[in-house]
């Protein structure tokens, strides 16, 4: 009998630690193969073999006989100055299991608390900025890994969609942040008829508590695209970014021209000082969800994406601007 106790109890103890297993992840690195030659025939062979990709990050409907974008393509790859690019992104990004270890944490994660979550394929290319930073869909995910080689880099992103404030966090840290923040949208529940800007901020800081939920080891920052300093002083004048909000009367504010100072992207919110971060309604949203969440330790995660009450889960955080 003790035998098979022992044999039960280290199958159990096999079966559970399987179990916690990180979820496996396909990346395929469609920037090696698309690099592999710069011959239209080798292009449309690429394109025609990747329809989703191609539909989805090159805007192309029919590869067979879009000989614009084979053309396009097949002039990138022959140039030397994108060969270079790309040798520097081989570099910078190496075998890219840092990256494979994080979104396979992030997609078991994920997976334990939505179990309707089926990890994406997820792909990468070098194109010379030509398609965008990031597509993420449920079954999809492309990665142009060239915008993320990082400061160093000989070519950048370029143009006034990308000041230097969002051109820092163009580095390979802050992608797998972006791609959970991204699935969150699916999961983040709203009332549509809810324009005020506290819905707003309500619906970015549950999309950052379950950032940090599926990501727990990494680093605020990371998450937001604030510096270190910048979350540090924002933490600490809390109180005063608070006072500006109530003076305001900003929370229940429905104007888009306004919401979009507090909520867009911008070096810093002039309304309250050029020591305040832009997107500061953003944080401040986290600041309120977060609260909202220590204080209700029984409601999970999927509890707290399902609540599209904003009101409800504001006043019911009890935060007044205070740090704890």
């Amino acid at each position: 009998m003790r035998y098979w106790a022992a044999l039960i109890g280290l199958f159990c103890l096999v079966y559970l630690t399987s179990c916690t297993k990180n979820e496996e992840v396909t990346l395929v690195r469609l920037d090696r193969q698309l690099f592999s030659s710069p011959l239209p025939d080798s292009i449309r062979a690429f394109l025609n073999r990747n329809p989703a990709v191609a539909q989805l990050y090159f805007n192309a409907n029919e590869t067979t006989t879009d000989t614009a974008l084979v053309r396009e393509l097949s002039n990138r790859i022959a140039n030397p100055a994108l060969n270079e690019l790309n040798k520097q992104v081989q570099q910078e990004f190496g075998d890219m299991t840092d990256l494979q270890n994080q979104l396979a944490e992030a997609f078991t994660n994920i997976r334990k608390d939505f179990p309707d979550f089926r990890n994406p394929k997820v792909v990468t290319l070098v194109t010379g900025f030509m398609g965008p930073d990031l597509v993420v869909t449920d079954s999809l995910i492309v990665i142009g890994i060239d915008y993320f080689a990082g400061p160093t880099a000989t070519y950048r992103p370029q143009g006034p969609q990308f000041p230097a404030y969002i051109l820092r966090r163009y580095q390979k840290d802050y992608i797998v942040p972006a791609i959970v923040f991204a699935i969150s949208d699916k999961y983040n529940a709203t009332n549509r008829a809810d324009q005020t800007m506290l819905a707003d901020m309500v619906y970015y800081g549950k999309g950052y508590v379950f950032t940090k939920t599926m990501l727990p080891d990494v680093a605020d920052s990371l998450v937001i695209g604030y510096s270190d300093k910048q979350l540090t002083e924002t933490f600490n004048a809390q109180d005063i970014v608070w006072g500006h909000f109530i003076d305001n009367q900003l929370l229940y504010q429905t104007n888009p021209a306004i919401k979009q100072r507090y909520l867009n992207e911008r070096p810093f919110t002039a309304e309250i000082g050029q020591g305040c971060p832009g997107a500061i309604g953003r944080w401040l949203g986290w600041r309120i969800v977060g609260q909202y969440h220590d204080e209700h330790t029984s409601v999970g995660i999927a509890e707290l994406m399902r609540n599209a009450d904003a009101r409800q889960l504001f006043e019911q955080s009890g935060y007044k601007g205070q740090k704890e």
